[in-house]
């Protein structure tokens, strides 16, 4: 595939905001035919710019708290190693799973409904590998915010779609859940498709889809990029701070380097941490010097991590409860 023109850049900040918009509607915003609409389409999925669609759900009105694991091994064989990434693989509710340099070597996502639930991965997980375990740290989801795809094109429109993290108790039927199961990661699949898949009329597939977006269960349709495919490398940014104020205006600022896809503010070590995707280590320094001028006071240290590898990404880590 030849080098992405401004046609495809556009198409991948449009399918961000809505991965459901239809061939239709994206040609009518971009002022080209759908034929040409939907062939570019294919052709940026065919060639591995653009991964798959998913949806973004609230998982805290579902009950369920993320908790972001740190690792840094000490004494640990390669062989011993691939063994405990392959144990954390196999973890219920794990969401992400990533090897990374800088001042840990891993980290993993799992979502649970109570502390207590999360004691009992982490005593196992110690109890079989501490030995290899030099420190860890721990820190609680409070809010989660994923910002819109402008890596390629920095279209107008800015998108924060973000739940808290207050628990609610929203209980999904057997039927809800097949349905978010598809659209996990195949949330452009037409609605004809999904009842097939889930066994019931495609009526009542859109009816449902209405109402858990009604509920704000379904939050957003998006993307994921190939960053890989991109030439971005992946650098998590996580700070402590003076400040907690300040979180908003940080948010804000992550934001207009138009590098940034996931801000996350927590509880633990950490206070907030941001995804960032740049193309070399110029850029993440100027994105660094950036925030560090322009918050100097407001934090208290700042740790980055090179993700090398990711392992694992479920996006309906939930799915086996129902």
């Amino acid at each position: 595939m030849p080098r992405l023109d401004l046609l495809d850049r556009k198409l991948m900040y449009e399918l961000d905001l809505d991965a459901r918009a239809s061939a239709s509607q994206l040609a009518r915003k971009l002022k080209r035919s759908k034929e040409t609409v939907a062939f570019r389409i294919n052709r940026l999925i065919d060639a591995g710019y653009i991964n798959y669609f998913y949806t973004v759900c609230n998982t805290s009105k579902l009950g369920y708290t993320y908790y972001k694991v740190y690792v840094k091994f000490k004494n640990i064989t390669p062989e011993k190693e691939g063994e405990l990434i392959d144990y954390v693989r196999n973890q219920d509710h794990l969401a992400f799973l990533g090897s990374v340099e800088g001042l840990y070597d891993l980290i993993f996502l799992i979502m649970v409904k109570t502390p207590n639930d999360m004691g009992k991965v982490m005593d196992v997980f110690m109890q079989k590998y501490g030995a290899f375990v030099q420190a860890k740290d721990i820190c609680a989801f409070l809010e989660t915010h994923r910002l819109n795809n402008r890596f390629l094109y920095a279209g107008e429109k800015r998108e924060d779609t973000f739940h808290s993290g207050v628990i609610g108790s929203y209980v999904l039927d057997s039927v809800d859940q097949k349905i978010l199961d598809v659209l996990s990661s195949h949330a452009r699949m037409p609605i004809t498709e999904i009842a097939k898949k889930v066994g019931i009329d495609h009526k009542a597939v859109a009816y449902r889809m209405r109402k858990l977006e009604k509920e704000n269960i379904i939050l957003r349709y998006v993307s994921s990029p190939n960053f890989d495919k991109l030439g971005l490398q992946f650098y998590q940014i996580n700070i402590s701070l003076k400040d907690p104020s300040v979180k908003q205006a940080l948010i804000s600022y992550f934001d207009a380097t138009h590098a940034c896809l996931f801000a996350i503010e927590m509880l633990g070590k950490y206070d907030i941490l941001f995804e960032v995707h740049v193309e070399n280590t110029e850029k993440l320094k100027l994105i660094i010097d950036g925030f560090r001028k322009q918050f100097t006071q407001k934090y208290n240290d700042y740790d980055i991590l090179t993700v090398n590898k990711e392992y694992l990404m479920v996006w309906n880590p939930f799915a086996e409860d129902n």
